[in-house]
């Protein structure tokens, strides 16, 4: 096991709980002075109800504590200066000079390119206002709901500039279905948008109180806030929510973000939320991932939040089978901050995000925030309204509808930045179903063999009773590479493969030893048969992989198996 600490995964830094009602000043540190940090170019304040008095009070003087937005920030692996580490890290590497967290002061807010949403000044004749705010929108009500728009429920709601963005402000979420599954720290039981949530599991025990516990909870309520009168409404407001706290010691680690995974993997079909990552490459943990995939679950995964830092290779959002999701602007821009990668599928907001936090981390109750974790699990709580409605669809084809509709806002197509589009949920409720992708995951060996990473692996597609057969099937670069596929060779027969793809695709053929696509040149010399195989006295397994030649990042196949004597 590496060490616990290995992968960090809050992506947001946190700052010390030092909140100042008035001006922020510096706290006073001895040392050098704190740089600022890399990417992050102007401080920001935003004006924040403490969540008991958005309800009507007679006679109140509403305070507005005024806080530090906090921008979302991958947690690197590797150590950069001291200065730049989260303040858990610092007791967990243990060296001499502190890593201190950042005063609030000296917090640095990603700059958002449009105008900035304050938050609502609720005057002491709170309720007479509220109540005309009732009166009309009572009378919209009935026209609202006829045409299936949205109806404003929860007091900061108007400003959620997010839901208009990605349009769930244009139909009306159904009910609870498949669920979304939070795996991230803790989420507060007790906050007032999950202490009465219907329809909410929380898989084991909440930790909340720790430095950068309050991201959990902030991830729950972008995506799935109840419309309860108080505070803000998520994406998918009436959601099925399982929420599994993989920090229960203050850190998310890889065997608790597994846990996690494979917790929520037995309640597929469902969507599964990881906004958190790393640079290194845990192959336990695509695994669970890969698990999850093969029982039916879609994994959404924040693309990272290094787009000033060289665009880091981010682990889990790099791998296959996970849609990734990068941050967009008001203005519908991609963030600065967000992580440009070929992996990246689908853009969502991730500027100037409200959300829940436990009230020991805030006394208000919510806080503004930047970064590519808040976007995350506005796709995931998209595609379980999505999903809901049209349950049908396989967890491929759900990806391919949410990717097919997305908003172009980048150069025409695909781009590295914002993949393919903004979030657009109502071209997604409608968007005709891509074809279905058949034996997925199937990248390598060990994904279609029995007894490995599969149970039962994947079924082979010929035998002794159909020694020839014919299969279409899509590959992309970034989320399916490759397909590989279990064979039959009959005793005394050849077995050959061809590809039908105008170019885009070949195939070529494994022998019954091959552990894996990645072996050794020795092993490939033994294994590596190209498009054709004889069996001998007996018949034997084979392993045919098809890849893309280069020529197009994706292609759509279709691969013929023949037997015929030698």
């Amino acid at each position: 096991m590496r060490k616990l600490e290995a992968r960090l995964a809050y992506l947001l830094r946190v700052v010390e709980q030092e909140i100042e009602v008035e001006r922020p000043r510096a706290l006073g540190r001895p040392g050098r002075p704190v740089p600022p940090e890399a990417g992050l170019d102007s401080e920001q304040q935003v004006e924040e109800i403490p969540w008991g008095e958005l309800g009507p009070k007679l006679g109140c003087a509403v305070q507005e504590a005024r806080l530090v937005e906090i921008p979302d920030r991958l947690g690197l692996l590797e150590r950069r200066d001291g200065d730049h580490l989260h303040a858990v890290r610092a007791v967990q590497l243990g060296n001499s000079r502190a890593d201190r967290g950042l005063a609030v002061a000296e917090v640095r807010a990603q700059r958002d390119e449009g105008p900035r949403h304050e938050s609502p000044r609720y005057p002491c004749d709170l309720t007479r206002r509220l109540l005309a705010v009732v009166v009309a929108a009572l009378a919209l009500c009935g026209a609202a709901a006829a045409a299936g728009v949205r109806v404003t429920a929860d007091p900061l709601e108007p400003q959620e500039w997010w839901l208009g963005a990605i349009g769930a402000n244009l139909a009306q979420s159904p009910g609870p279905g498949i669920p979304i599954t939070i795996v991230d720290s803790g989420t507060d039981p007790n906050h007032p948008e999950f202490a009465n949530r219907p329809n909410t599991t929380f898989s084991n025990a909440q930790s909340v109180l720790g430095p950068g516990e309050f991201h959990g909870t902030m991830v729950a309520s972008v995506a799935a806030a109840p419309e309860n009168g108080v505070g803000m409404a998520g994406v998918y407001p009436n959601a099925a929510l399982q929420i599994f706290d993989a920090s229960p010691t203050s850190q998310i680690t890889d065997p608790t973000a597994i846990a996690g995974i494979l917790t929520a993997a037995q309640h597929c079909p469902g969507v599964i939320n990881l906004s958190f990552g790393g640079v290194q490459d845990d192959s336990r943990l695509h695994d669970a991932i890969l698990q999850a995939s093969d029982a039916g679950c879609l994994v959404v995964a924040a693309a990272g939040n290094d787009g000033q830092l060289g665009d880091p290779p981010t682990f889990p959002a790099d791998w296959p089978h996970v849609l990734t999701v990068a941050a967009s602007d008001r203005n519908n821009a991609v963030a600065s901050f967000s992580t440009v990668s070929p992996a990246n599928d689908i853009t969502a907001p991730g500027v100037g995000i409200t959300g829940a936090v436990p009230l020991s981390h805030d006394p208000s109750g919510y806080i503004s925030g930047d970064g590519t974790s808040f976007a995350a699990p506005m796709v995931s709580a998209a595609a379980a309204w999505i999903w809901t409605l049209r349950p049908t669809l396989t967890a491929g084809q759900l990806a391919g509808v949410l990717r097919e509709s997305a908003t172009d806002i980048g150069p025409p197509g695909f781009d590295n930045a914002s993949g393919y589009g903004l979030l657009n949920i109502p071209a997604a409720l409608v968007a005709p179903a891509p074809p279905v992708d058949p034996d997925e995951p199937n990248d390598d060996i060990d994904e279609v063999r029995p007894l490995q990473l599969f149970q039962l692996g994947q079924p082979p597609l010929t035998t002794k009773a159909r020694p020839a057969t014919r299969i279409a099937a899509t590959l992309d670069q970034s989320d399916d590479p490759t397909d590989v596929y279990r064979i039959w060779v009959p005793a005394h027969k050849t077995v050959r493969v061809s590809v039908s793809s105008g170019g885009r695709a070949a195939a070529r053929i494994w022998g019954p030893k091959t552990l894996s696509l990645e072996e050794s040149v020795t092993l490939r010399r033994r294994d590596l048969r190209g498009p054709s195989i004889t069996a001998g006295k007996t018949g034997m397994s084979a392993y045919v992989e098809v890849l893309l030649t280069g020529r197009s990042n994706t292609a759509s196949y279709v691969l013929s198996v023949t037997a015929s004597k030698r």
